[in-house]
């Protein structure tokens, strides 16, 4: 299963989402869109979709800001082009936010930010409740044809488009990815601003990453089985007995 990790920088990588697909028989091949993070306007020319699955990732960056839109804009196409042709899509946080903007969604700042370990309400059983990791100052509306997932008082916080999913919350967060977010100025200074404390925080992901495991499974699951369609090819992996729901 050949897969299309966009990286829209060089710290938005896919960690525990990469793992499990590739334990799921995928073959990553990572694309970082800008390679120079304090220059977000310069982003590389997206490559040909002739992939099985593609894979959007986060970014530091807003959909809606001019110095992005070199980039975005391409990224807009490709998107409408992968989903109008069936292609299995998954995005996540800023990922998912470009969907819903290429799919005829807006994305504004948002009433309510999120950071941190966080619950959400899912009409699924596929996702569970939490806690899911948030890192997002901006929201986006449903699409129109598509279907919510979850949501929480920020908003939505998952949605599917045929065989796209899309979600608000990072399902691949560890530890360790983010001390490398907070080791950026930007990064550390919106946890702070938001009332976290990076330190404890990053502390707190070491564990959850590990309590959250099989939720993230479940989902990735569900998402290459049934999302993504039986013509994808995937391995049935044996993974750890638990449940998918775990407390915070």
């Amino acid at each position: 299963m050949r897969t299309l990790v966009v990286e829209h920088d060089p710290l938005s990588t896919a960690e525990r989402v990469g793992a499990h697909l590739e334990r799921r028989g995928a073959r990553l091949e990572p694309f970082v869109v800008v390679e120079d993070i304090g220059d977000p306007s310069a982003g590389n020319v997206f490559p040909d979709d002739d992939y099985d699955l593609v894979v959007l990732m986060g970014s530091p960056w807003s959909v809606y800001e001019d110095r992005v839109q070199g980039w975005v804009q391409p990224e807009l196409s490709f998107i409408r082009r992968r989903v109008e042709a069936g292609g299995p899509l998954l995005g996540i946080c800023f990922g998912a936010q470009v969907m819903s903007s290429a799919l005829g969604g807006s994305v504004r700042y948002a009433a309510r930010p999120e950071y941190g370990w966080t619950e959400i309400t899912p009409s699924t059983n596929h996702i569970a409740s939490g806690p899911w990791f948030q890192f997002h100052h901006d929201e986006f509306t449903l699409p129109p044809g598509s279907l919510e997932l979850a949501r929480n008082e920020s908003g939505v916080q998952a949605f599917r488009t045929g065989r796209a999913l899309a979600t608000q919350f990072h399902p691949e967060m560890t530890g360790d990815l983010l001390a490398s977010w907070c080791d950026l100025e930007d990064g550390a200074k919106e946890l702070v601003d938001a009332g976290h404390d990076p330190g404890r925080l990053i502390e707190e992901s070491r564990l959850l990453e590990i309590a959250s495991q099989p939720a993230l499974e479940q989902m990735l699951d569900w998402f290459l089985d049934d999302v993504a369609g039986k013509d994808v090819a995937v391995t049935r992996v044996a993974t750890p007995q638990g449940s998918a729901q775990v407390a915070g």
